[in-house]
Parts: C-alpha cells; structure tokens; sequence
C-alpha cells in the first residue's frame, strides 16, 4: 500500500512522520490534526513493518484515565483504521479495547495512568511492545511515574523495529516536566515539535472564525488554544469561566432524577472566625450516565469546633438534601487529612438515624488533577452553577495560581493558598467530584 502524506493529513507532520527518535513529543493548539497524524502513522507503520520488514511491532496506547480510550485514542485509531481503507483486516471488538492486526495478530493495547506501577509489566504474546502513545501527554503529572515506563520499553529489537514513546499535548502550562525534560533541554534522542491550527488546511470557514474571536477577544487563551504556545500558570486558574460564566450557570429541576448526589467536607484550617477557614460542605448533583454534573448546594459550618456540633451540622446538611432529592443515592466524601474519629462519629449517626447516605473518605489525588477536572467539564458546559452555591461561583472567579519564586522552584503549578480566595470550598466540590472522574472523562 502507498501513502502520501501531503494527501492524507495535510502539510506540516513531515519530520513528525520520519524522525526514529526515542522520544517524539508535539505540543499544539486545538485542531492542529496532531492526534489524527499520530493515529495514522501508528496504523499505517504497524501494517507497513510486518507486510515490508517482516517484523511485528505493537503499541501501547496511554491515556490518565483507562476509561477515557474509546471517545478518544481508540475513536481516532479506529478512525484512522477505516480511512486507510483496511477495516477488513482489523478485529475491533466492541465489548473490549483492544485492537488487533488479523493477518499479523499484532495488537494495540490501552492502558490508564491512574495505576502507574501496573503498565511497566506488561508483554505481548505476538511481536514487540516497542511504541507507546501518550494522549494527553500534559496530564501526567509525575517524572518518575514516565520514568518507570520508559525503562521498561528497553531491549534489544530487531532490525529494523526501534523503541519510540510518542507524547501529543495541548501546552497549558509552562511549569510542567516535560517542558523542562524535552523542549528547553533536549538531548539527541528527542524530537519535539509544535503545531497550530494554521497546519489544518481541513477546518472549515466556521472553524477559522472561531479562532478569530478567540484572537481578539481573549489574546492569552489564543496563544496557548490557537497557537501551541506554552500556557503561563500565573493570574486565574478558571479563565475560561471567568470569561463567560452565565454559560455555566443553571437551573435544576427538582423532579430530574439524579445518578447521584455526592456531597464533599473540607475541615478547612480550624479558623472559624473566617469563612475562608471555615469547615464547609459541598454538594454536586450528577445526572445519568455522568453527562452533567450541578452544583446544588453549599453550608458553612459557624461556632467552635467541636465534634458533636460537627456532626449534627453535617446531619442537618443531608436531611435537607433527602427532602429536596427524594430516592436518590447520598455519598459524602469526607476530608482524607481528617480526623478518623470525627468521621467514625459522622458513621454512628448516619447509622443510628437511620439515614440513606454512604460516608466515605475523600479519594486520594493531587490538586492538579483535581484542578484538571473542573478544568475539562467547565470547558465542556458540564459543570452548572446553580444559584444556591454563590461562595463557589465566587471562588471559581477568583482562584489564583501561586506565581511566587517558591512556587516556581517546585516546578509544578501550585494553587495560591493565601486566604484571597475560599480555599475550603474549592477543596470541598473537588472531593465530591474526584472519585468520579474516570466516568466524567469516560462521558
């Protein structure tokens, strides 16, 4: 089978679609066709090495959450699959993720980032594992967690096959790892590159207009979304809802039925006297099939701390719920950090009340992936504000990335945590929202 390239994506992925490079990094705006090429050559090359060189290569597809596969990398291989006009000679079943080369049994195999520590044993039964592909390469946080995976895709392959970890990313922000690790100092091994939707001689009138707007009228957005440039984590963290917040603002119906009501307590800093240290409860309606998440309810815990009031406050929060949202599911995430007893004590009398409510503690992740979250479903349209929860639309307006020195030497975006804005809220809705992210993302 040939191919030409110039016929298949377009102009500017020519060095992308030749270099052998180790590492193969592309950072670019929106439509720049980076994960439609990456599809692509993944598809044509696993073909093109068993048919020409008799050797069979897989690939390893990774995205942060393994759920997330089939609306994206697997949408784009199976894409790319039938637009090569090869759709015959794959398996691609709809109960599993897996894709399979039939005439070869070469397969392509996904894989989630959320368990870091499984993905470095795994081995195919046909072939090499010797090509990953990392979607969404800005989401993994962690240098080591890479570092593990990279080690393990090591050995000895045989010629012409090579090693080759591929990463495609929107450039949010300028403090990750990977800037430092591929772009600002890369050795011989590596090949980075950077595309906009300049390259995409496919957009239509529609698509470039868009762009337009976003040049005019939000400069800083265009540079990172329109042109790949390194997004600067300093100013408001929620700019996109700062910019235009009545699109995620809404209304619920009460007699809506909900998937679920998850409810998230933060203990805050043991200031009470602030609202900005204060314990603070935050409860996120989710709809069926975890298409819409609502914002429908927030309190404020007022007094001295003292756990017998804490627990009758945090009842009183979810009688109330019940009344509003009748026969629907309750979880309440309460703070990891927290004390043990206060949560015990919240248990007994959840139990002894006899009220329908799973207490559970809040699942562990860093703030980053917590901030990716609210992220993702703001840009979607998919996290509402109702008109009950104004402490958390204010502090979602004002959340700020920490752009001092100290935050810098760490070399990761750092939330500001210096009392001007409600730290405690923010922590809150994020509690109730992390332990559903993989079916958010999935959605």
């Amino acid at each position: 089978m040939n191919i030409y390239l110039k016929n298949v994506v377009g102009s500017g992925y020519k060095e992308f679609w030749k270099t052998k490079k180790r590492y193969r990094i592309v950072k670019g705006g929106r439509m720049s066709k980076k994960s439609k090429t990456t599809a692509l050559w993944f598809i044509y090359n696993l073909m093109k090495y068993y048919h020409v060189h008799g050797v069979k290569p897989c690939l390893l597809v990774i995205h942060k959450y393994l759920n997330t596969h089939r609306t994206s990398t697997r949408a784009a291989l199976v894409w790319a699959i039938n637009w090569l006009k090869v759709s015959h000679l794959w398996t691609v079943p709809k109960g599993e993720l897996t894709l399979t080369y039939k005439p070869s049994g070469q397969v392509i195999l996904f894989r989630g980032f959320d368990e870091p520590e499984s993905l470095t044993s795994i081995n195919v039964s046909t072939g090499y594992l010797c090509w990953a592909w990392f979607e969404e390469f800005f989401q993994i946080h962690n240098e080591d967690d890479f570092n593990k995976l990279d080690l393990s895709l090591r050995g000895e392959m045989p010629d012409p096959l090579f090693v080759q970890l591929t990463g495609t990313m929107n450039a949010w922000n300028n403090l990750t790892w990977i800037k430092k690790k591929f772009f600002d100092n890369p050795d011989n091994d590596t090949f980075t590159d950077t595309t906009t939707y300049l390259q995409n001689e496919f957009l239509s009138v529609d698509d470039l207009r868009i762009f337009e707007k976003l040049r005019i009228n939000s400069p800083k957005r265009y540079k990172t979304e329109g042109l790949g440039q390194w997004g600067v984590c300093e100013g408001l963290i929620y700019l996109d809802y700062v910019d235009n917040p009545e699109k995620n603002h809404a209304e619920l119906n009460v007699d809506e039925k909900l998937h679920l009501i998850s409810i998230g307590l933060d203990y805050g800093s043991g200031n009470q006297d602030s609202k900005l240290g204060k314990t603070v409860l935050s409860a996120v309606g989710i709809t069926q099939g975890y298409k819409e998440v609502y914002a429908i309810a927030e309190s404020y815990f007022d007094g001295f701390f003292l756990p017998d009031r804490i627990v009758k406050w945090v009842i009183e929060f979810i009688k109330e719920l019940q009344r509003k949202f009748t026969n629907t599911d309750l979880i309440l995430q309460c703070e990891w950090a927290s004390s043990d007893a206060l949560n015990n004590a919240l248990r007994l009398a959840v139990n002894e009340q006899g009220l329908n409510v799973k207490i559970e503690n809040a699942y562990k992740s860093t703030i980053l992936d917590r901030i990716d979250l609210c992220q993702i479903l703001l840009s979607q349209k998919r996290l509402l504000f109702t008109d009950s929860v104004p402490n958390l639309k204010k502090a979602f307006s004002t959340a700020l990335w920490d752009s001092s020195n100290k935050a810098k030497l760490k070399g990761v975006p750092i939330r500001l945590d210096n009392g001007t804005t409600d730290i405690c809220i923010l922590d809150a809705t994020e509690y109730a929202l992390i332990k559903y992210a993989k079916y958010l993302m999935m959605t």
